[in-house]
This record gives structure tokens, C-alpha cells and sequence, in this order.
């Protein structure tokens, strides 16, 4: 009588660890990435209260609102800072807000997510406030690298010629 032989040989055993090897070298990275955008999220979700601030008090008193609201909240960093966030700071001039991130190994000094506001493109001002205020974290302001940023922040590549 002839007996089978069961299992796995050994090529088909190092063919499998071969592919999980694969898989984990392209997926440790991603997932890296990932998690570091996450942890960013919780800055770009403070900023969206701080917004409706700043276009609150613009909408109330110009200029002299949005300096009021930039001494609260310098006044008031407790109320704001987290484990992933080490400052936040409101522009009295421009209303521009800037998220200080720390506790992010990845990031490094490259850490402030910015917001400024603009109405038509222009700057906000006493003589510039009819209109939508649209805010841009796209800015010089930025210091995040691309690849972090949450998506409506990511600079556009360069292109290059055909």
C-alpha cells in the first residue's frame, strides 16, 4: 500500500514567506504615513473651531474683532493645546491661524499647519469683508512636508514639460 504524503514542501513554505516579506515592505511605509496624517488631523480639526471664530468676530467687528480674538486665544493656550498640539496662534493682522504640532517624531522642526483666511484672493480688512471667506492651508506658512498634509492642503506636483 502506498501512503500519501501530506503538507507543505519546503519551496512552497519560502515561496509564502517570500510574498508576506514582499507585502510587508510595501505596506510599513504606507502605514507609517498614515498613522502621521492622523495624528496631523487632530490639528487641522482644532483649526476648524478657531475658523468659525475668526470669521464670527470679523463678521461682528473687522479687523479690531479679529485682534480681540487673537489676544484670547494667546491668552488661553490650555484650552487648546493637546498631546499633538503644542501651540495655537491667531494673526491679529491677517487672521491667519497657525497649529503648532509636537510629540511627532516624523515631523521634526517642519511642524506648523497653517490657515489663512482671504476674501476674492485679497487679504481680510476693514475695506475688504464682503464676500465669502476662503481659508487656505496651502500656504508658505505650512512648513508640514507634502505627504503629510491632509488632502485640501497638498501642494500640487510640478509638472514637467512633454
Amino acid at each position: 500500500m502506498k501512503q500519501v504524503q501530506q503538507g507543505f514542501t519546503l519551496i512552497e513554505l519560502m515561496i509564502v514567506v517570500a510574498i508576506i516579506g514582499i507585502l510587508a515592505a510595501v505596506a510599513l511605509p504606507a502605514y507609517q504615513d498614515y498613522t502621521v496624517r492622523a495624528k496631523i488631523s487632530e490639528g487641522a480639526i482644532a483649526a476648524s473651531s478657531l475658523k468659525l471664530g475668526v470669521t464670527d468676530l470679523f463678521a461682528d467687528d473687522g479687523m479690531d474683532g479679529i485682534a480681540r480674538y487673537s489676544a484670547e486665544v494667546a491668552a488661553d493656550q490650555a484650552a487648546f493645546t493637546t498631546e499633538k498640539i503644542s501651540a495655537v496662534a491667531v494673526t491679529a493682522t491677517t487672521g491667519a491661524i497657525l497649529i503648532t504640532l509636537g510629540n511627532i517624531n516624523q515631523l521634526g522642526t517642519n511642524n506648523v499647519l497653517a490657515y489663512v483666511p482671504t476674501i476674492g484672493g485679497a487679504a481680510l480688512s476693514n475695506t475688504n469683508s464682503a464676500g465669502t471667506i476662503r481659508w487656505d492651508c496651502n500656504t508658505t506658512q505650512t512648513t508640514i512636508e507634502n505627504n503629510f498634509l491632509p488632502a485640501e492642503c497638498r501642494k500640487a506636483a510640478a509638472t514637467t514639460g512633454p
